[in-house]
């Protein structure tokens, strides 16, 4: 499995044209992802966003309690502190840092998938008596899916840490490689354990992925007596960097825990528990010890304002309303979802028709390499890129699958696929490579440039002509509280999608009650006494004012107020 021997390199002419490429690639990749990232940078997208923002300024604040929180992981949060640590932003640029963080840890991903795409390059010369793809081939449709899946499945502007696993999916496989070219480093195991470690910090799902990457680093070394001790290492420097959070998040539950996000998935996804106010309903699942108290009936509403902080403590720490909950596997349930996974995988597939591309142009290799059945061998020989694509691909398939998860998984298969075509060369082979690789990159690279217009216009437009604080919606909502006096502390009822309350943040104010979501309708077609009684519970429940977003037309709206030109109204409680 060790492959140390000598590479063949190529001519320096042909090495400053990769170079020159690979610079190209980068500037293509950082110039779309500015675009991306920048465009929509006073909006946040992801429903969780609004949590890893809480998250960071309570480490600002050093409110360490707060802050450690066994469902959300880390690392992203503390990229985000740093930002408002180091740029400061007042409440109307709040927002724009989080993009501009997200656009760094592009880049850092960028850069982590350069050091993949070079060892992959470095394995590629092994085999000189076959041809295969030339190294521009590669890295020219590495990069390509590089750029399309950063930003159209993990998406660059969405507000969440998984930019941050694919780019430590990407860093580790490209160390394994590293590994497997020179078995006898203990460097490379030492940083291997340091790069998973990070991973989990990122986000809890690496702890499940761990396990492989360090099976596949004993077998690239090739011999258990000489890979376990570097492994041992390996293992200790992830407990190094991962440990000390594990602690905390143990020591804030009273019991061992290494984050309880799974559990909480498995629960909403495979047993279909309620994800927002449950009440127990079915006692198989457990019962809440401390749910969300309800305090109206029809339309159901309910006040969560204690002990959890947070602008909207519902989602700032779930784990704590669902502390209770017993978790059943439903071998059933499971599957159906599973196949549920598979058909979103084939939409994928599907999506821009790219991909569809990418596999009629791989069977097109591999039918002209005319190697039958010695593709098993050449496939086996990538087998590490296709196990992590698959333990990747398959775990999230059993209970969620979404194009931000497994966006590095797709990469690494695609690579893996292509990367192990290998055909006996003849005179027109070099000719039918290149003309398949021009067909499969260019499109990519024309659909991926073409699809950012709108970014790209947005973004030029916003810095010719400097900010429009009419286009901040969240800030514009935020700024009409204050001028009814609302403020920092307040409590505030929400009638709408709380999830998405980011003006709450941008205020200081807390939404600490709420028609139930799917429940709104029902408040503004309630009657009149029905929806002043609602109100009284609310201030009943210490509640200082009352949001509603878009209300239906033609509803009675006396008493509420518009918040500035926006969509938003607002009912004050006078005390």
């Amino acid at each position: 499995m060790n492959d140390s021997r000598d590479l063949p390199k190529p001519t320096p002419a042909t090495q400053h044209g990769l170079i020159r490429l690979e610079i190209g690639f980068w500037l293509l990749a950082a110039a779309l992802g500015f675009v991306h990232a920048w465009a929509d940078h006073h909006d946040l997208m992801n429903a969780d966003a609004m949590s890893y923002v809480d998250i960071a300024e309570a480490y600002l604040r050093k409110d360490w309690p707060e802050a450690i929180n066994t469902y959300w992981s880390p690392l992203y949060s503390w990229l985000i502190a740093l930002g408002f640590r180091l740029l400061k932003p007042s409440p109307y640029w709040k927002f724009a840092v989080v993009h501009i963080v997200n656009f760094g840890i592009y880049l850092f991903a960028l850069g982590c998938f350069c050091s993949l795409m070079r060892e992959l390059v470095k394995r590629q010369r092994h085999e000189p008596r076959l041809a295969t793809l030339p190294d521009w081939a590669l890295i020219s449709l590495g990069y390509s899916l590089f750029i399309w899946s950063s930003l159209f499945l993990i998406t660059v502007h969405l507000e969440s840490p998984d930019m941050l696993v694919a780019a430590f999916v990407y860093l580790a496989t490209a160390i394994l490689l590293r590994i497997r070219r020179q078995p006898s480093s203990w460097w490379t195991f030492m940083l291997l354990g340091i790069v998973l470690g990070f991973g989990f910090l990122a986000k809890s799902v690496m702890l499940l992925l761990t396990p492989v990457f360090l099976i596949a680093a004993v077998l690239c070394v090739g011999n258990l007596r000489r890979g376990l001790p570097r492994v041992v290492i390996a293992v200790a420097l992830f407990i190094v960097v991962a440990g000390p959070f594990i602690l905390a998040m143990s020591d804030q539950k009273g019991a061992l825990t290494t984050g309880r996000s799974g559990r909480l998935n498995y629960l909403w996804a495979i047993n279909g528990v309620s994800n927002t106010h449950w009440q127990g309903e079915e006692p198989r699942f457990g019962i809440p010890e401390h749910p969300t108290r309800k305090i109206f009936d029809n339309p159901p509403a309910f006040e969560f304002a204690r002990p959890i902080t947070g602008s909207y403590p519902l989602w700032y720490d779930p784990t704590y309303w669902y502390e209770g909950s017993v978790s059943h596997f439903d071998w059933r349930q499971q599957i159906r979802v599973f196949i549920g996974g598979i058909k979103s995988y084939y939409e994928l597939f599907q999506s821009r028709g790219l991909q569809f591309g990418l596999f009629v142009g791989l069977v097109a290799l591999y039918t002209l390499g005319g190697r039958g059945r010695l593709i098993v061998y050449d496939l086996i020989d990538r087998w590490m890129l296709i196990v992590f694509a698959c333990a990747g691909l398959g775990l999230y398939a059993l209970v969620n699958v979404q194009g931000r998860y497994v966006a590095s998984f797709i990469v690494l298969l695609w690579l893996a696929l292509f990367s192990s075509v290998q055909m006996s060369r003849a005179p027109n082979t070099e000719r039918f490579i290149r003309s398949i690789i021009l067909v499969l990159a260019i499109p990519i690279v024309i659909t991926t440039v073409s699809s950012s217009t709108r970014e790209a216009g947005l973004t030029l437009r916003q810095l010719v002509r400097g900010e429009d604080p009419a286009a901040h919606e969240q800030w514009q909502v935020a700024e009409g509280l204050r001028e009814r006096g609302i403020g920092l502390g307040y409590k505030v009822a929400f009638i709408g999608d709380s999830f998405r309350a980011f003006w709450a943040n941008l205020l200081g104010a807390r939404v600490t009650a709420e028609v139930r979501r799917d429940k709104v309708l029902d408040f503004w077609q309630a009657d009149p006494q029905v929806r002043a009684s609602l109100i009284n519970a609310f201030a009943m429940a210490d509640v200082e004012a009352v949001v509603a977003e878009k209300p239906p037309r033609g509803v009675d709206l006396t008493g509420w107020q518009k918040l500035r030109n926006t969509d938003y109204y607002v009912y004050v409680i006078e005390r």
